[in-house]
């Protein structure tokens, strides 16, 4: 799995019943054609963090089909999680 690029949002809770901040990571990735991660109308990955006092933890993660949006049910190896978590660290510090 290769990350090709990504985007950060910060997700507000109207309620204040969350604490910490949560964001939304959006990545694109690209696939070998064998891997199961493979759908031909491209690749995404969404995760979720959560940051509070410092520390910052992946809540949740899908893949999804870039073209629809559509998620599908893959789970990844520790290989993949390592280079996203990485890719996070490295590119959006403010997590």
């Amino acid at each position: 799995m290769q990350i090709v690029n990504g985007t950060v949002e910060e997700l507000i809770d109207p309620t204040g019943i969350i604490e910490g901040q949560r964001y939304e990571v959006l990545l694109t990735v690209k696939v070998d054609e064998e891997d199961e991660l493979f759908n031909e109308e491209g690749t995404g990955l969404r995760m979720l963090y959560s940051v509070k006092d410092g520390q910052r933890k992946m809540l949740t993660y899908q893949f999804y089909e870039l073209a629809t949006g559509s998620p599908f049910d893959v789970e990844w190896d520790e290989e993949e999680q390592a280079a996203a978590e990485q890719y996070c660290t490295d590119l959006f510090p403010e997590l």
